[in-house]
């Protein structure tokens, strides 16, 4: 069964070095109103050393270049690190009964080095942070987190609006299918309107997920 996923109460971490809470203070950056006041409706935190280091007391950079290294990588995440031209962070998770409704939320982060055309954003950047939310979501199916248990085998993404260097966008992906080791993932990338208006759709995305063998047979 997946665990409570009450916003008040963390859960077991995801690996070692991994934390899942929504009790995190999220003021060290300038970041839009809306994210933390939305945040804890969005789930589990989940979270990993070099996702919110400059966010987190207990982090630093030393400490996230060793976690990286110790771990077999030999750089930075592309889409997670503090440097990353488009920056995701805040990820929370909602687990479903069955997988099917898994859903995946955080924050998007679009600086300018990301830009192209003058003032806006890379299209190749709204479909790096769409392969990341479609995998992440896909490691949650099973009802707990298993990092990197599986691959993006395909996604299919719409462009629909542009985004302007410097914005803050929110990212959702949940799970649609589940069928043996392949998982299917419906996401999109929203700027949220403060005003009460919904939401605007700046790109949508199909993905799928092959997880790997041992993956599921320890689920």
């Amino acid at each position: 069964m997946p665990p409570d996923n009450e916003p008040s109460q963390p859960i077991v971490a995801c690996i070692e070095g991994c934390t899942e809470s929504v009790n995190e203070d999220i003021n060290e950056r300038t970041l839009p109103p809306w994210i933390k006041e939305q945040l804890p409706s969005w789930g589990a935190r989940v979270s990993f050393p070099e996702w919110d280091t400059d966010e987190d007391e207990a982090g630093n950079e030393e400490d996230v270049g060793d976690y990286r290294s110790s771990n077999g990588w030999r750089g930075s995440d592309l889409c997670h690190s503090k440097s990353s031209p488009v920056r995701i962070s805040h990820y929370a998770i909602t687990y479903a009964d069955g997988g099917i409704g898994t859903t995946l939320t955080g924050v998007c982060h679009f600086t300018p080095s990301a830009e192209s055309h003058a003032g806006f954003c890379h299209g190749g950047s709204m479909t790096s942070v769409m392969d990341d939310i479609i995998g992440w979501v896909a490691f949650h199916v099973t009802g707990k987190c298993i990092p990197w248990s599986g691959f993006t085998a395909q996604i299919n993404v719409s462009l629909k609006r542009p985004i302007g260097v410097g914005s803050y966008l929110k990212i959702v992906g949940e799970v649609s299918k589940w069928e043996g080791r392949k998982v299917w993932v419906s996401a999109s990338l929203l700027s949220v309107q403060e005003d009460g208006e919904d939401d605007v759709v700046h790109c949508t995305s199909e993905g799928l997920v092959i997880l790997k063998r041992e993956n599921i047979a320890l689920s």
